[in-house]
């Protein structure tokens, strides 16, 4: 194991807590000016460890309509469109 400083640990936890931090000001729509009731952004030392993800219907939109996912969608489209070049040719 390396040994690191207690500062580079301390900029490390800080880059998490910011980036996820970052994402919860995005989902809620809130701007860095606004104050917000929200619990990490009153206390965003709880992000340091937290979990973003969750199974909610407004998180997994696409699994609880059975939507395909982009990357898979744009797969289909192209095998579609292989199939009909096939038969029409």
């Amino acid at each position: 194991m390396k040994n690191r400083s207690s500062s580079y640990y301390r900029h490390q936890r800080k880059r998490a807590i910011n980036r996820k931090l970052e994402i919860v000001r995005y989902a809620w729509g809130l701007n860095k000016a606004e104050d917000s009731e929200h619990p990490f952004i009153m206390h965003p030392g709880k992000l340091s460890k937290a979990k973003l993800n969750c199974s909610c219907k407004m998180c997994k939109y696409e699994k609880h309509y059975d939507i395909p996912k982009p990357n898979v969608k744009s797969k289909i489209d192209l095998m579609q469109q292989d199939i009909k070049e096939y038969f029409y040719e």
